[in-house]
């Protein structure tokens, strides 16, 4: 901002301001030849809204430097038995009330393999792809939660 020179009037006293610097939350004026820095509680938003918020002072600014961004998520291990089968998943969390296939058997895309409750609603669990049942990795009565494996496929 460029240093703005007012003369002011206050109670019949005559004050000779100019402001120096200005942000959204501070000043840096000086009052008949004595600098302040003044602290700006309440603008009004239609005042401030253009102005830019003060700079981080240069510690803050090598303090969150040292910090450095988030590191990258580590990749989540898949176990070998699921990579090689498909699967079937709990679409959201909820309670296993009734297995309706056995290991072994053979299914269509579309059958239903598993009722659960959910949000106290039957919710009837369908395979996406024709295959044989591997393995049923829950019983009845087990909790689920979203994204858990009910049924490995081959």
């Amino acid at each position: 901002m460029k240093e703005k020179k007012l003369e002011l009037d206050i109670n019949g006293k005559p004050y000779s301001v100019t402001i120096h610097d200005f942000s959204a939350y501070e000043a840096s004026v000086t009052v008949n030849g004595k600098t302040y820095t003044v602290g700006l509680k309440d603008l009004g938003i239609e005042q401030v809204s253009d102005l830019q918020p003060a700079p981080l002072p240069q510690r803050d600014l090598e303090a969150s430097n040292r910090i450095g961004p988030m590191p990258a998520p580590e990749k989540l291990h898949k176990p070998k038995v699921i990579l090689e089968a498909s699967s079937i998943l709990a679409p959201l969390p909820g309670m296993i009330q009734k297995i309706l296939v056995r290991a072994g058997d053979q299914i269509k895309a579309g059958q239903h393999v598993i009722i659960m409750e959910a949000m106290k609603m039957e919710n009837e669990i369908q395979a996406a792809t024709d295959g044989t049942v591997k393995e049923i990795k829950v019983k009845e009565g087990d909790s689920v939660n979203e994204g858990d494996v009910l049924i490995l496929m081959e």
